[in-house]
């Protein structure tokens, strides 16, 4: 008996006093399975890949008349914020994947917790004339090691209206613009932890809606202003099963969940150069979280240059006319 209680007590106290841990494999892979009640747990991987796709669109408020071609790699940075480490369930507050150790098997992931940052890559180019501009973006990865492939399609579409009414602006105002702008993403991400056999299968979609205020205090600097709208949603599927060696331990998971990440409007500055083919642009964003935009592998060339009939009114013509019945 008194055995028993030794026993009982022990128990009791190593319960009480339990070592945090991280998430195993199979506590993070089921969250993605709506049966298990902890989407919330993986909500900011859809929050941060929307963030990251829905930025680097924009290179300028200002689109010339001329026929110009771009293409670069961009890069947007966004920072993994602390609120997006935890979430509240029933009062208690649990880490998600980015979080940390917590009490039994429900603790952030070991290889995600100390990310400070998340970014992906894509190559984009694309093609403006009479102020209007279609940008695409692309990337493809192969299966490696754990990741079972990452592919990512994009297209945007903007317009500048500043050809209206830039005309009549005073001097000092010469150089401003405005431009609205669309941007879709289509993107995939495979992954299979070890000592796993299928895989998880990620799709996100997302959309970004901006209207865009610019202006040239010098031709080769643009400062540009942005307010949009983002959104991102997040579809799960694929089937997995875990093994111990060679044989499997019972735990599979069924991937299903469909969300959507933190979404909203989204502010953004940003500076743009062009330093003859070389077109840079950076700035940072505010809105679901923080973000870097670090568009610096950028180039515009122009194809052809388009330009304007003057007008009757034009000053110019006057010149002309008057320099030629001078010489008669």
């Amino acid at each position: 008996m008194k055995k028993f209680i030794s026993l009982l007590s022990l128990f009791a106290v190593s319960t009480l006093f339990a070592a945090p841990e991280w998430g195993s494999d199979f506590a993070s892979m089921s969250a993605f399975q709506k049966i298990y009640g902890r989407t919330s747990y993986v909500k900011p991987i859809a929050t941060y890949m929307g963030t990251v796709l829905n930025g680097s669109w924009v290179t300028g408020a200002s689109i010339d008349k001329s026929l110009v071609f771009e293409a670069g790699m961009p890069f947007n940075i966004a920072f993994i914020s602390d609120d997006d480490r935890s979430y509240n369930f029933n009062g208690i507050k649990r880490p998600t994947i980015f979080g940390d150790k917590f009490e039994g098997e429900i603790g952030g992931s070991k290889e995600l917790h100390n990310l400070s940052v998340f970014t992906l890559p894509y190559l984009q180019m694309g093609l403006s004339a009479f102020y209007t501009r279609i940008a695409l973006r692309a990337m493809y990865f192969p299966s490696i090691s754990q990741l079972k492939g990452y592919h990512l399609f994009g297209f945007g579409l903007q317009h500048s209206f500043g050809h209206f009414f830039v005309d009549k602006l005073p001097a000092p105002l010469k150089g401003l613009d405005v431009s609205l702008f669309f941007g879709y993403n289509s993107a995939y991400v495979g992954y299979t932890p070890e000592d796993w056999e299928g895989q998880l299968d990620l799709n996100f979609g997302s959309t970004h809606t901006a209207f865009i205020i610019g202006y040239k205090p010098i031709p080769f600097v643009e400062v540009m202003l942005s307010l949009g709208y983002q959104t991102v949603s997040m579809k799960a599927s694929g089937n997995m099963i875990e093994y111990d060696g060679n044989h499997a331990t019972g735990n599979t998971v069924k991937p299903d969940v469909n969300m959507d990440g933190n979404g909203g409007f989204r502010l953004g500055f940003e500076v743009a150069l062009s330093l003859g083919a070389f077109h840079p642009t950076i700035g940072i964003n505010a809105g679901a979280n923080t973000s870097l935009n670090a568009n610096v592998l950028y180039f515009k060339q122009t194809l052809f240059e388009l330009e304007s009939t003057p007008s009757k009114d034009d000053p110019v013509d006057h010149v002309v006319h008057e320099s030629e019945e001078s010489s008669k």
